[in-house]
């Protein structure tokens, strides 16, 4: 697994309900957030991350400006 993060980081509900919908741990999250593979941002500003972490490709949207990191959801 990739490096993990030192910063806190908070979920929505919406991200909670998809993380254990589709099984994404918040330690696979945070590696995605610690250093992620590609970047963009959705049409909304939103910070977008990808990257492959125990052989899943996982994506991550971050909302726009958030400081801690704010999850607003999660996929696979």
């Amino acid at each position: 697994m990739k490096g993990r993060s030192t910063v806190a980081v908070q979920y929505t509900q919406h991200a909670k309900d998809r993380m254990a919908q589709r099984a994404i741990s918040e330690r696979e999250v945070e590696a995605v957030l610690a250093d992620p593979d590609v970047r963009y941002t959705d049409k909304k500003g939103n910070p977008i991350l990808k990257a492959e972490v125990n052989g899943r490709q996982i994506k991550v949207v971050l909302a726009a400006g958030s400081d801690p990191p704010r999850v607003i959801t999660v996929a696979d």
